[in-house]
């Protein structure tokens, strides 16, 4: 069973593929909301490739995690520091769905919190 953590982790792992991280993580019918905006899995590839390129380091710290069958929950913060210096952190909540080989199906999230800094 994935995680977000897990997911992260490899979507960010420069020495992976892009697409072999996202068939490790995401089923093929895939949809993502991010506070309240709907997109699919050829989305998230497109956010994972400019991600990759603009960010040094992303850093996921999970809070609270729970699992219930095929329903998942988390809340984390995500640090991700750029490549020109500056930071985004960022608290997450996560509801989520995985399909019979434990890859996410659907994922609705929101960040509440933000902060972020210019590069020093």
């Amino acid at each position: 069973m994935t995680t977000i953590k897990d997911a992260v982790a490899d979507l960010f792992d420069r020495e992976l593929p892009v697409d072999e991280a996202l068939d490790r993580h995401y089923a093929p019918g895939f949809r993502q909301r991010i506070d309240g905006t709907w997109s699919d899995r050829v989305e998230l590839l497109a956010r994972v490739v400019a991600l990759r390129e603009a960010v040094e380091r992303a850093t996921i710290t999970v809070l609270d995690e729970l699992a219930d069958g095929d329903r998942y929950a988390e809340r984390h913060i995500v640090d991700l520091v750029q490549r020109d210096g500056a930071r985004v952190r960022r608290e997450v909540y996560v509801f989520a769905e995985r399909d019979a080989e434990g890859r996410f199906v659907r994922i609705e999230e929101v960040a509440i919190s933000a902060t972020d800094s210019a590069p020093r």
